[in-house]
Formats: C-alpha cells, sequence, structure tokens
C-alpha cells in the first residue's frame, strides 16, 4: 500500500488523539494545568532566546493520572485488532465494555470511543427489557454516548464516574486569560470519520476552525529543510513490505527489514541528511502519534494522519458536547468503582467509599491503563481471553504543552513545525496562529520524550519548550520585549 506525499501530511493532533474516556480511581494526580510543583528535575543546560517568555501555559499529565494511566491505547508488537474485538464481547450479557480501546472501528480515537458508546447501546438493547436499570463506568465522551443512546430507547440509567467532573480524557479547560478554550485531551478532528463528529459539534454550538497543511522543518541554526518528501518515501516503502508470519514485528523492525531506513546518511546543502528524517520520524513522529516508540508499536500502526495539517480544531470547549449528552441523567461524580460482580441476577458495583449499586447490566468504560493496572475487581474474574487482550494492548502517553504569548515571534506561517536537533526537548510544534490569529503554539510529545518532558517540572519544561523553539523565533530582533510571565491556570477544574 503506497503512501502518498498528502496522506502523509493529513493527520491528527498527538495529543489530541490524546483520545478519551472514562474513570476509576479518586484523589488522582490531574492532567489540569500544572500550579503547584511537580517532582524537579534537572534545568536544561540551554537556555531559552532572551525577550521571550509566555504569558500563559497549560501542560498535561495523563501518565500520571490515575483516571486513565496514559492517554490512549495502541496496537503494541504481537497485537492486532482482534484483541479490541474481543474486549467488546458482552460477559453473561450483564457486562459489556466500551470505549477507544475496544472500539471496532477507529480504535484508540475519539471517534472509536464515541462509536463503541452507540455499539454498546445496541448489544444492550438486543437482550434487555425497556425500563431496565443499567449502570455505566465512566462519563468520558464512550460512557456519555452509550448512557445518552440507552437513556433515549427507555432505560433506566445512572453514571458513575470517579472524577469531579464529566469528559474523562476529553478534558477542556476554560479560563478568561485565554482566547478560547484548551483542550488538554482530544483536541483535533481529521479523516474519514470526522464529518459526522463535526456535523454533531456544531448542531450543540460548539465552534471549531479548520487548521492549514503547511510543515516545516529546520535545524538548530534555524535553516529550513524538507521534510515530507523522504518520508512520505519511506512511509510508502516499509508499509509496502509483505507481513511475516503472524505479524509481530515492530514499526522499527519494519523500517529496517524493509530498507524504508536504508537512505543516505549524508547531509545535504541544509545539513540535514535522509538518515535524520527518517531517524526523526521513527524518535519524533510515531511516537508523538501513538503515544510509543516505534519498537513496541505493531507494523499496522505504520501508516498516514501522522501530523496535525488539514484537521479541524476544537475551540468552542468538547467538553461540553461530552457534558450536553449527560444533561437530566443521573450521574454520581466523585464516585470510585472498586468492584464489578455480576452473573444471572444482575449486576452490582461496590464503591470507594463503601456504598453499594445494583443494576441489571453495567457498561465498563474504564480506560485500558487501568484495566492493566487492576485496580477494579471483576468477580468472576475476567476470562482468559480478555486479559490476554488486555495485556497485548499497549496503553501510549501523549503530553501537551500549551504556549500563550503576547506577540507572535516568528514568521513562518505553517502548522506544524519540526525541530531536527537531538539537543532539543520539544522537537514538535503546532502553530496556531493562522488559524486563529492567536499567536499560541502546541508542543507535542509520546513516548520516551513525554516522559522526559514531563520529569521536569513548570519552569524547567517551559524553558525547555523556548529553548526548542530558537530556530523558529526569527522576528525577536525586530520585536519589543513582551511583558507577562508563564503562568499555569489556578481556576481550572481538577481532570481525572
Amino acid at each position: 500500500m503506497g503512501i502518498s506525499r498528502r496522506a502523509f501530511l493529513t493527520g491528527s493532533l498527538s495529543g489530541a488523539t490524546v483520545l478519551v474516556l472514562a474513570a476509576c480511581t479518586p484523589d488522582a494526580p490531574s492532567p489540569a494545568p500544572t500550579t503547584g510543583t511537580p517532582t524537579p528535575a534537572p534545568t536544561p543546560t540551554a537556555t531559552p532566546p532572551a525577550g521571550v517568555s509566555p504569558s500563559g501555559f497549560l501542560r498535561s499529565s495523563w501518565a500520571d493520572d490515575a483516571f486513565a494511566r496514559g492517554a490512549s491505547s495502541y496496537l503494541a508488537t504481537g497485537s492486532t485488532a482482534t484483541g479490541r474485538l474481543t474486549l467488546a464481547g458482552s460477559l453473561d450479557d450483564r457486562l459489556f465494555f466500551a470505549g477507544e480501546a475496544v472500539a471496532a472501528r477507529h480504535g484508540g480515537t475519539v471517534y472509536g470511543a464515541r462509536a463503541s458508546g452507540f455499539d454498546v447501546a445496541d448489544q444492550i438493547a438486543a437482550v434487555a427489557t425497556e425500563g431496565e436499570r443499567i449502570a455505566v463506568i465512566g462519563a468520558g465522551i464512550a460512557g456519555a454516548t452509550a448512557a445518552r443512546a440507552l437513556a433515549d430507547r427507555g432505560f433506566d440509567v445512572v453514571v458513575v464516574e470517579a472524577r469531579d467532573r464529566i469528559g474523562g480524557r476529553v478534558h477542556t479547560v476554560t479560563d478568561g486569560s485565554w482566547p478560547f478554550p484548551v483542550e488538554l485531551g482530544v483536541a483535533t478532528l481529521f479523516g474519514d470519520a470526522a464529518p459526522a463528529l463535526r456535523g454533531a459539534l456544531a448542531l450543540a454550538g460548539v465552534s471549531t476552525v479548520r487548521l492549514g497543511g503547511d510543515v516545516e522543518a529546520r535545524t538548530a541554526d534555524g535553516t529550513a529543510t524538507d521534510l515530507t518528501a523522504p518520508l512520505a518515501a519511506a512511509l510508502a516503502t516499509a508499509a509496502a513490505w509483505p507481513a511475516g508470519d503472524g505479524d509481530g514485528r515492530s514499526a522499527r523492525e519494519v523500517f529496517a527489514e524493509s530498507g524504508a531506513d536504508d537512505v543516505s546518511s549524508a547531509p545535504d546543502s541544509t545539513g540535514v541528511s535522509d538518515a535524520d528524517r527518517v531517524a526523526y520520524l521513527l524518535d519524533e513522529i510515531l511516537p508523538a502519534r501513538y503515544g510509543a516508540e516505534a519498537g513496541d508499536l505493531a507494523r499496522s500502526q505504520i501508516g498516514d494522519d501522522l501530523l496535525p495539517v488539514d484537521a479541524t480544531l476544537v475551540t468552542g470547549g468538547l467538553e461540553t458536547f461530552v457534558t450536553g449528552l449527560l444533561d437530566d441523567l443521573d450521574v454520581l461524580r466523585g464516585s470510585t468503582v472498586v468492584s464489578v460482580q455480576y452473573g444471572d441476577q444482575g449486576v452490582g458495583l461496590r464503591l470507594a467509599t463503601g456504598e453499594s449499586l445494583s443494576a441489571d447490566r453495567v457498561v465498563s468504560t474504564l480506560p485500558l491503563g487501568v484495566l492493566k493496572e487492576g485496580a477494579v475487581e471483576f468477580s468472576p474474574s475476567l476470562p482468559a481471553g480478555y486479559t490476554a487482550a488486555i495485556d497485548a494492548l499497549g496503553m501510549g502517553d501523549q503530553e501537551t504543552l500549551w504556549l500563550r504569548f503576547d506577540r507572535a515571534f516568528w514568521s513562518t506561517e505553517a502548522t506544524v513545525w519540526a525541530v531536527l536537533d537531538d539537543t532539543a526537548a520539544y522537537r514538535l510544534f503546532v502553530n496556531l496562529l493562522p488559524a486563529t490569529g492567536e499567536p499560541i503554539l502546541v508542543a507535542l510529545t509520546g513516548g520516551d520524550s513525554a516522559d522526559a518532558t514531563a520529569a521536569l517540572d513548570d519552569d524547567a519544561a517551559v524553558e525547555a519548550a523556548l529553548t526548542s523553539l530558537t530556530p523558529y523565533l526569527d522576528l525577536l530582533s525586530a520585536s519589543p520585549e513582551p511583558t507577562g510571565s508563564p503562568s499555569g491556570d489556578p481556576s481550572a477544574t481538577p481532570a481525572a
């Protein structure tokens, strides 16, 4: 299967297919703006450009979030989509699963999460009697979609949510110092599944804007260099490589075996070689997209939809859309489920408070990371096929750092900025100025890079990002020094 240059460019915001979902334990770290004092880490040795200081910043922290334990699921080496389908099945027609990790279509995405909510409602409607009580664990987009669809069919629905807010990994921060609500989870819509959700958002009055389609790459000294054409060629070579026995090879292994990474290591006139470009794809782009290293990704994850260009940015608050689905429904916030008992007589949920809840059937939208952790006890235990699927699928970490400036210090109107500098802590940025008119940059990290930047405290993270941006701040000398200093967002609702 060949991959065109245009296909390579069309894709998703990684902290945005920072995907979705539900809930499970209280008193957890939050992906809300970090305004406290995270674990200290060494400050980068490089220093940011003088005169550049953001007037505000927001950070996600999904890996540390006990309600999610990661941003979204991915197909790990040796796993296939069959594992998702296994988890999508019901147990005794009493326990059902939904969410991006179990989605039969568009797994690992907000679309998959939403579709799974509709699908599980269909499954329940096929075996249940109108008026039955259905408990839904988790008020993310999957749980909210399922709850609304079931309630509209005449079922008595109760939603049990561990967080104090609705939305799950859809997390909107609204604050007057920012020109529009900031999405620390899902932020962009793209691909053939986007129109349906865009249409639903429009009907709900949630505004969106279209991002541009330009990608620019610069070296440490600010020299512009081509990135997309060589990478489209490498992706096409890897994607066309025949599958091996069991198709258990990783994306990195397929690049090596297919010769996709067998390119010239000789620098061109810009000082960058094709080997450098392919390394950037494997070490930065794929991890930012899926939240895992290329050596951990199944070869089936090699494809297009890698960069956030020609995508739709949600600017009107995606969380409000999820909240709207639950209007007039019974939602128990701050209620952590610690055990699920299911059988012929129905379902019993035990909460961390010691309280119990009974229902005829239950939908679990617990994130894959929570299921992997075993934070919720199932009785009887999940069958071996379910536990094997949970173990085989991967839970990725994708993080975002939003930076707001009083004025732009850059001249490029490209949407995606690639930093071809191995010493930079942040090497992939999204420029929102052309689409929104606001000087806002979003740094994307995934996999090992996300782990490394997450270890930085707030000041060090902002400093590292500004240092990484040096190749793009070419209007700095012509601009007066801005006012303002980095600040978090103390008014934001705690995330879960």
